[in-house]
């Protein structure tokens, strides 16, 4: 009987830290850098205010939240303990106006891998794209 609950919570453990147990992914990061992955060129906003618009991402408790111009996503999403990250279903967004073209690139949906190096920069990837974000004080 003691050994079933002991592989018990092992299991339970296991499935805890495959969901979202890293840490230093929790928090606010800010968009820095998109690469586009087939010609490898830096993708920059196009619209006025590109200098000084801030693209932000948070992941909290299994959840994540990001922005566009206009409006705000929210998802549920699975951390994996091999860098792996699912974003559960299609980013329920918010339909205040019409957000620019630029807003169509930011697909973090599609990620599938990240990575943090030196617990500032998180780096997601996707097919298409690579995201780079630095780490922002929560807001």
């Amino acid at each position: 009987m003691k050994r079933i609950g002991i592989i018990g919570m092992f299991l339970l453990s296991t499935v805890a830290f495959a969901q979202g147990a890293d840490t230093t992914l929790e928090g606010r990061w800010e968009l820095f850098k998109i690469i586009d992955n087939m010609t490898g060129d830096e993708i920059k906003p196009t619209h006025k205010s590109a200098d000084s618009y801030v693209y932000w991402i948070r992941f909290m408790d299994g959840l994540v939240r990001y922005n566009l111009e206009i409006n705000t996503c929210s998802n549920e999403v699975i951390v994996g303990k091999d860098r792996s990250i699912e974003f559960k279903y299609f980013s329920e967004c918010t339909e205040i106006c019409c957000d620019a073209e630029f807003s169509k690139l930011l697909t973090y949906p599609e990620c599938t891998k990240y990575y943090i190096k030196n617990d500032e920069t998180l780096i997601m990837v996707s097919e298409d794209r690579i995201f780079y974000f630095k780490k922002s004080e929560d807001k």
